[in-house]
């Protein structure tokens, strides 16, 4: 994960031992240290291999599908967003996750970072039509957006990415700005456009038994200091945006503002993308009328 998420978990496992008297102590790993993907996160929280773990919700997705809704295009398209529609569905995926071998670290733990936006090779005249476009995505429903706007959606993973547009094989991607600077992306990418997509975001989350043996001191530091975290982060988070596509335009990339007409024309496709997932499961319709009353929609 891009970012300032390692380094401030990583303090928050100092603040911890150094509260606890170096008897409480939590290890920060990556991933791929432990040879498990995010989408493996749920099930090796819940066998014990991993006791805590942050929960993707474009992953929790495919496990409770009701949670797609944070996958709407132009459902949720900022951090606030984004927070009304987890505390409108909060309800119904607490109660999903009874009986799962894991829980969300009191009170909720839910947290985001910015919307994503597109970086293309060359200039897109209109990007109302897509047509011909190649376009770098990685949830489902994002896809479906792009191919309802005539553009072709390719799912691969970002680090891949640099590669297939230097050659040719990419037109653009669509992920954030912290992304394309990670990866240097304005290298082979010239032309932002700040469309604004739904911001990705995630569950500090415990395995139930490990949480249940903790005693209730130790539990509250930890409450306490993943409470701080969260906020940390969200509070980087607010300014992250605009820093990377300083970072961006410095090395040449010109940022984009979609025209009203062009973001009207994603959110035109976008409703009825809305519609259809809502119909494949009345879960998903509860969820997404709640989504909607939360955001005054």
């Amino acid at each position: 994960m891009e970012g300032p998420i390692i380094a401030r978990y990583a303090e928050m496992a100092e603040r911890i031992a150094e509260r606890t008297d170096g008897k409480f102590n939590i290890r920060v790993v990556m991933a791929k240290e432990l040879g498990i993907d995010r989408d493996e996160f749920s099930q090796a929280l819940a066998e014990g291999t991993i006791e805590m773990a942050m929960l993707y919700n474009s992953v929790m997705g495919g496990i409770f599908p009701f949670l797609g809704v944070f996958n709407l295009p132009y459902l949720t398209t900022d951090q606030r967003s984004c927070f009304l529609v987890e505390e409108a569905i909060r309800a119904m995926f607490f109660d999903a996750l009874k009986d799962s071998g894991y829980l969300v670290i009191p009170p909720d733990s839910f947290h985001c970072w910015p919307p994503q936006d597109i970086l293309s090779r060359e200039p897109i005249p209109n990007l109302a039509d897509l047509s011909g476009l190649k376009v770098r995505v990685w949830r489902d429903l994002d896809g479906e957006l792009i191919r309802a706007l005539g553009g072709e959606a390719v799912y691969m993973p970002v680090a891949e990415v640099y590669v297939a547009m230097q050659r040719g094989v990419m037109d653009a991607l669509n992920t954030g700005p912290q992304s394309m600077v990670a990866n240097s992306m304005w290298e082979i990418g010239k032309h932002y456009y700040a469309v604004r997509l739904e911001p990705g975001g995630c569950w500090n989350s415990v395995n139930e038994e490990e949480w249940a043996s903790l005693p209730n001191e130790y539990k509250m530091v930890l409450i306490e200091e993943n409470a701080t975290t969260i906020q940390t982060l969200q509070n980087q988070y607010d300014g992250l945006s605009g820093e990377k596509k300083a970072v961006l335009a410095e090395h040449g990339v010109i940022i984009n503002e979609p025209s009203q007409a062009e973001i009207d024309a994603w959110r035109n496709v976008a409703f009825t993308i809305w519609d259809k997932w809502a119909k494949e499961d009345p879960q998903n319709q509860v969820a997404l009328d709640l989504a909607k009353k939360a955001l005054g929609l």
